[in-house]
């Protein structure tokens, strides 16, 4: 399968409170989620999650979601899938070790902001293809560098690979494996403010 990530930015809204913000980056998702299925041929359909929240295949089709507050990136594949966008900024030095332990950093190299997002959103998209949450973080590890876009994870004794995606100032990583993948990077789509 070729797998058609959608990425689509979100125009900025200062007049929006917290709660407004996060239901139009989920709106905007989902839009992103309607084209993508579109691309694959998965049709416009209702997409469910279980009550954990965790996304539910629906005909075959698994799927994955990920907004942050300036882009959104949605992911529809034949087998589970997990995608993340991170917006490329530093944070607190401290989470080097809270996202990479030493052997995940010996495949990234030396600890670094870029390193960082490419591990976090790594491990992020394949623990969503897992249907877990953040919690299972240490327990998912980098062993392989697939050049400077991919990286090889291994979770529960399967190896994941992951390819990652730089644009605008953001990183997107999706569970590849063995599917070539083509990133689509759409205009602001027409939903309501």
């Amino acid at each position: 399968m070729i797998l058609q990530p959608t990425l689509i930015p979100i125009p900025e809204d200062e007049t929006l409170t917290g709660p407004q913000r996060v239901a139009r980056q989920r709106a905007y998702a989902r839009a992103a989620l309607d084209e993508c299925a579109r691309r694959c041929g998965a049709g416009t359909r209702e997409w469910t999650k279980n009550a954990n929240g965790v996304p539910q295949p629906t005909d075959g089709h698994h799927w994955s979601i990920s907004h942050k507050p300036l882009w959104v990136a949605a992911a529809i594949a034949d087998r589970p899938v997990g995608i993340d966008i991170e917006h490329l900024k530093p944070r607190r030095t401290n989470l080097f070790d809270q996202v990479g332990t030493a052997d995940d950093w010996s495949v990234v190299g030396e600890p670094s902001w870029p390193g960082f997002f490419r591990i976090w959103t790594a491990k992020e998209a394949v623990l969503k293809a897992n249907g877990v949450g953040i919690g299972k973080l240490s327990v998912c590890r980098v062993v392989a560098a697939l050049g400077e876009r991919g990286l090889t994870l291994e979770y529960e004794g399967q190896a994941w690979q992951v390819e990652h995606f730089i644009h605008a100032d953001h990183i997107a990583a999706i569970t590849a494996n063995e599917d070539a993948v083509i990133w689509h990077v759409l205009p602001d789509p027409d939903i309501p403010r």
